[in-house]
Order: C-alpha cells, then sequence, then structure tokens
C-alpha cells in the first residue's frame, strides 16, 4: 500500500510538472517537454533566466536596505525610550528594588517600608537615616532614626525551638538585617548628592539622541537611492526587452503567447 501511495505522489508530481511547462512553453506538449526541443525552448528560458536574476538581484538589495533603515529605526527609538526611562526613573526614583525584609520591615534601594499590624504601611526615605540594636531579655530591638532624630522602633521576639518548631529571631539575622539598611542607606546618600548632576547629563544624553538623525537618514537615503537605480536600471530594461522579443518568436513559431 505505501508502495502504492509513493508511485501514485510520484506520478501526481510528474504530471503537475509537466502541466507547469506546458503552460510556460505553449504550443504543443511536445515542444514544451521533449529533450530534442531543448534548443527551441532555450532562447525564452534564458531570457526568463535573465529578468528573474535582475530582479531577484533588485528585491535583494532593497530588502537589505530597507531592513537596514528599520533596525536603526528602531535601535534609535528603543535608546530613546531607556533615555526617557533613566530621566524618569531619577525624577522620581521610587522605592526601587527590594534588597531585603525582615518581619514588618521590607528594605528597597530608597526606601524601607514597615507593614504594621493593623494593615497600615509607614515608608521611610532612606536618606539621612540612623540605625542602631538593643537586646532585650525576649526580644532584639533595631531603631530607625530619622534624619531629625525622630526614632521608629521594630520588635524582634528572640528565637525558641529547634527545627521545625524555632520561632523569632536569631541576634546575627537581625544585625544583618540591620547592616543592609546601613548600606542601603550609604547607597542613597551618595545617589542623593549626585543626583543633580546625574540627571542633568542624562537629560543632555537624551537631547543628543533626539538631535542624531544622521544614521537613520543616511539608510534611507540610501534606500531612495538603490530604489532609483533600480527603476532605471539599463540592464533590466534590456534584458525584459529581449524576454519580449523571445515570447514574440515563440508566438510566430507556436500560435501561443507564452507567460513573461
Amino acid at each position: 500500500m505505501a508502495y502504492v501511495i509513493v508511485v501514485l505522489f510520484a506520478a501526481a508530481l510528474a504530471g503537475w510538472a509537466v502541466v507547469t511547462r506546458a503552460r510556460r512553453f505553449p504550443g504543443s506538449l511536445a515542444l514544451a517537454v521533449l529533450p530534442r526541443h531543448a534548443e527551441d525552448r532555450r532562447p525564452l528560458a534564458q531570457a526568463r533566466a535573465s529578468v528573474r536574476t535582475l530582479e531577484q538581484t533588485a528585491r535583494s538589495e532593497e530588502s537589505a536596505a530597507r531592513t537596514e533603515a528599520a533596525t536603526l529605526k528602531e535601535n534609535r527609538e528603543r535608546e530613546l525610550r531607556e533615555a526617557e526611562r533613566r530621566i524618569a526613573s531619577l525624577e522620581k526614583p521610587g522605592r526601587g528594588g527590594r534588597l531585603d525584609a525582615l518581619g514588618e520591615l521590607t528594605l528597597h534601594e530608597h526606601v524601607l517600608v514597615k507593614k504594621l499590624s493593623s494593615g497600615a504601611v509607614r515608608t521611610l526615605r532612606l536618606a539621612g537615616l540612623r540605625v542602631r540594636i538593643e537586646s532585650g531579655d525576649s526580644a532584639y530591638y533595631l531603631y530607625v532614626l530619622k534624619a531629625d532624630g525622630t526614632p521608629d522602633r521594630t520588635n524582634y521576639p528572640r528565637r525558641t525551638g529547634e527545627g521545625d518548631q524555632a520561632r523569632g529571631y536569631t541576634e546575627d539575622r537581625v544585625r544583618d538585617f540591620a547592616d543592609a539598611v546601613l548600606g542601603a542607606v550609604a547607597r542613597e546618600n551618595t545617589f542623593r548628592a549626585t543626583l543633580p548632576g546625574q540627571l542633568k547629563q542624562a537629560q543632555h544624553d537624551r537631547e543628543l539622541l533626539e538631535r542624531d538623525t544622521e544614521a537613520v537618514d543616511r539608510a534611507h537615503e540610501r534606500l531612495a537611492e538603490i530604489r532609483a537605480r533600480n527603476k532605471d536600471n539599463p540592464r533590466l530594461a534590456e534584458a525584459r526587452a529581449e524576454l519580449e522579443t523571445a515570447r514574440l518568436q515563440w508566438r510566430r513559431h507556436t500560435g501561443r503567447m507564452p507567460p513573461p
């Protein structure tokens, strides 16, 4: 059964090839497909091939130039979007990325967020904060002092139990978190001190990008030049004229006008 299917498929392909050849070389089936008429078909086949080759070359050149222009435009637009995001992130830094969390406190790049048991949220800007730890009999106390000296205390019950039954916090973990806060505060202080200069530079970079259209303009000019050159290509015009002559010769010989 499989052999029969293969044979039928091969026969269908052969039939399709014959029909296609007959359409391209109309007049008689023998003239279209038999080897002894290869020389009769050659002028028309060669004229077609010349036109197809030149047209394909033109399409490839235009496609490459069009792709280059589109890529340069997309790259420039992406860089402009990145520049805008950079400026926005400096003008409104927000919380920033999450760095660490311990109990009620969550540390971000620019703020320390405290979620109270009542569900309320308190946000402290990191710039100028100070941190200290006190140790009590049943808990560790992490004090965050605002720039004006106002303290904010968070309690961390001492760790009790072992394994899966363990509850609370170790002193090392609380101190590690405090160190993370101090490190973030130092970075934030530097960030805030340099923010005006960073913002000015980011705005300057965006202005340069907005003015710099040379690469995109050059790519579009090249595309226009290629299109104009291909439109007036004397080689292609000559090849098309030769193809038309070959078609007319075929019609005189067979009475049927072949397709281009």
